[in-house]
């Protein structure tokens, strides 16, 4: 009987915990990846971001290298913020255990 209940709390947080990816970036699907398609992986790959990991000032320096040094154009306010809300939500700092796995 304890086994499965534990079975079933383990299968009730994985559903609950689980993300839908994009099947052409790979990317979570969430309030912003539309930006990310049309700004970021117009250039590079879904996978450049996934490797990658940081707090709002991590991505607003990202950003800004992209512009300077890639020719990223510029992003108007609302998808600038967008874009970093998306990013620092879906792929914050990577801590010990993420890089461990």
């Amino acid at each position: 009987m304890k086994k499965r209940v534990l079975f079933f709390v383990l299968l009730f947080i994985t559903v609950v915990n689980a993300k839908e990816y994009d099947l052409v970036t790979g990317l979570a699907i969430d309030e912003g990846i539309d930006e990310i398609k049309e700004n970021c992986t117009v250039c590079h790959p879904g996978r450049f971001i996934v490797v990658n990991g940081g707090d709002r000032e991590f991505w607003k320096y990202k950003i800004s290298v992209m512009q300077k040094g890639f020719g990223l154009w510029d992003l108007d306010k609302k998808t600038k913020n967008k874009i970093i809300n998306y990013l620092c939500k879906n792929y914050p700092q990577k801590t010990n255990v993420d890089v461990d796995r």
